[in-house]
């Protein structure tokens, strides 16, 4: 076995945002990173060079003028580094190669005899006095002969941490995010203001503006504006990765607020002029955005967006809510063909393509794929009790021919078990075994109730010619919520974070964690609840590393002065894996 080495080189930089670290050549102290197994036919071995930064572990309060937080190359005492792969005859990943070392002895580590090889892991945990420090780096390709530079970005473990962003970007309500195939997270949109309206109030101003956000390198890069008369809130986003594209679809102008309402989030067939039926597409590659030349049959707020295995986009619901006799409409999904009209784009003619049931504020949740590879997707909630109106439950499965003009086709479903809630603005997590954590919302009761404590509900799908979900009620998620953050790492765990109650952002159980394969205790309140700061209405995706970003989003939706700039937040769950 060849042998390579890379230098992990440390050195304090702004230790109230970012605190870089740079590959360095030589090393005062050297470890030995050996590959299991170093038989003659396994792959040589090559050098890694690791460019480090880290955020300073604290949550974001005012995003104008945080508080520093923890230098954390100052704290990190040991530091220890992991390469892993994906074995499939175990069907788990495998540890290649690790070490360590102690920082405060070395200004530097050196490591050696990493395996070459595709789809590697690269994990960092760095332990200190106050915290400790976590990264990793997935799908990386080791080769001979090569750098192999590698960014990892080191955050608090079980904490939130700050992330700054553009000065320009107001902070708003309902915007949204979306991962990007190479590790960035885009965020657009949102409510900024909130202003009287009659006896009421509503929300308004949408934002035009956009940003990047690097999860490797802790940096956000300010795109401007999505185009003139293109601010939208409530809107949907789906990355297209045929064409490197993102989706931005639907949303609202504005959004009535009633606080004599039991869910004081208003929008009926009077607002319907708020509500957007048109796109804008990001083009990845050129950073630039542009108007779509197309629109939907229905304009649509809170649509449920999701990306198919023919490189389509399929859109559902929209409309508003609860469901009323004049809703019928929406009932015809829309199917975005980014290739459509000389790779312009465009909505497949799909007149004919309905669901069962008219819904708002539903979730459209990936469960397994059919024999043919033929995407599904289960349908859950926004919609009433009333069996003529609808059902909490049915599958959408994609058509082999849709770019030939055949639509696909909705599928009924049993639901066995525990009687669900009819809930709207809910959370669904997908998990594995074809399960499904469904978190908060708001009840149907005759009409909208406030959120309910403890809705929580795991789904199994189980598909055949009478596909069924069969329904289990969790207790333990404490108080309820709506417009909150629900995300797994590891289709294992699930992080459940913020929400609203009322016009009012949760303040307690505002961070907790949920793990399917803890059969008598599957609920614990993270140590982050202590400083989360309350939002509701926030954007939130997972990025590489297994950390959530949290974008947007307010501690109320009444007017209290002048906006911060746009709130970003990095929660790396406690459960992630470590070296």
């Amino acid at each position: 076995m060849r042998n390579g080495s890379f230098g992990l080189g440390l050195e304090a930089g702004d230790a109230r945002w970012r605190v870089v670290a740079r590959g360095l050549a030589g090393a005062a102290a050297a470890l030995a990173l050996a590959g299991v197994g170093c038989a003659a036919e396994e792959p040589v071995s090559a050098p890694m060079g690791l460019s480090v930064s880290a955020l300073t572990g604290t949550a974001c309060g005012d995003p104008s003028s945080p508080s520093t937080g923890v230098d954390p190359f100052a704290d990190i005492g040991d530091i220890s580094v992991a390469v892993r792969a994906f074995d499939e005859e175990s069907g788990r990943y495998e540890t290649l190669a690790k070490a360590s070392t102690s920082l405060k002895q070395a200004a530097s580590l050196r490591v050696k005899s990493v395996p070459e090889g595709t789809g590697r892991e690269v994990i960092v945990l760095g332990k200190g006095s106050q915290a400790q420090w976590y990264g990793k780096a997935p799908g990386v390709t080791v080769k001979r002969n090569t750098d192999n530079a590698v960014d990892v970005l080191l955050t608090k473990l079980g904490e939130l941490s700050c992330v700054p962003s553009p000065a320009t970007s107001l902070n708003g309500v309902f915007p949204a995010a979306v991962m990007l195939g190479d590790g960035r997270a885009l965020v657009t949109g949102g409510f900024t203001e909130v202003v009287a309206d009659g006896s009421g109030s509503k929300l308004t101003s949408p934002s035009s503006s956009a940003f990047l956000v690097d999860m490797a390198r802790g940096t956000v890069k300010d795109l401007g504006s999505m185009g003139a008369g293109q601010g939208r809130a409530a809107h949907a986003m789906v990355y297209m990765p045929e064409v490197d594209q993102v989706l931005i679809v639907g949303g609202l102008s504005e959004m009535r607020l009633d606080e004599s309402k039991p869910f004081p989030f208003v929008f009926t067939h009077d607002d319907a002029d708020k509500a957007r039926n048109d796109y804008v597409i990001f083009d990845v590659a050129t950073e630039t955005f542009r108007a779509g030349t197309d629109t939907m049959v229905r304009g649509r707020v809170f649509p449920r967006a999701q990306a198919l295995a023919d490189g389509t986009v399929v859109v559902t619901g929209g409309g508003p809510w609860p469901y009323d006799d004049q809703d019928a409409g929406y009932l015809q999904v829309s199917v975005f063909a980014p290739t459509l009209h000389d790779g312009e784009g465009g909505f497949l003619d799909v007149n004919n393509f309905r669901s069962f049931y008219t819904r708002a504020g539903h979730t459209l949740t990936p469960v397994n794929d059919t024999a043919e590879g033929l995407s599904q997707l289960l349908v859950w909630g926004g919609t009433t009790p009333d069996r003529s109106f609808g059902n909490p439950a049915e599958i959408f499965v994609q058509s082999g021919r849709q770019l030939s003009g055949v639509n696909g086709t909705f599928k009924e479903v049993v639901i066995t078990g525990e009687v669900p809630s009819f809930t709207y603005f809910h959370e669904a997590t997908p998990l594995t075994g074809n399960r499904v954590l469904m978190t908060g919302g708001v009840a149907y009761e005759g009409g909208l109730t406030a959120p309910h404590a403890d809705e929580a509900w795991l789904l199994t799908f189980v598909d055949g010619p009478s596909p069924f979900v069969n329904v289990v009620k969790v207790p333990g998620l404490g108080a309820g919520r709506v417009f909150h953050t629900a995300l797994s790492h590891d289709l294992v765990h699930v992080s459940v974070l913020g929400g609203f109650v009322g016009l009012e952002a949760l303040t307690s159980d505002t961070v907790k964690l949920f793990d399917v394969s803890n059969t008598t205790s599957a609920w614990a309140t993270a140590a982050a609840s202590a400083t989360f700061a309350p939002r509701g209405g926030q954007a939130a995706v997972t990025g590489p590393s297994g950390a959530a970003l949290l974008a947007g989003g307010d501690g109320s939706a009444r007017a209290h002065g002048a906006q911060q700039r746009q709130s970003v937040e990095i929660f790396t769950p406690p459960t992630v894996p470590v070296p």
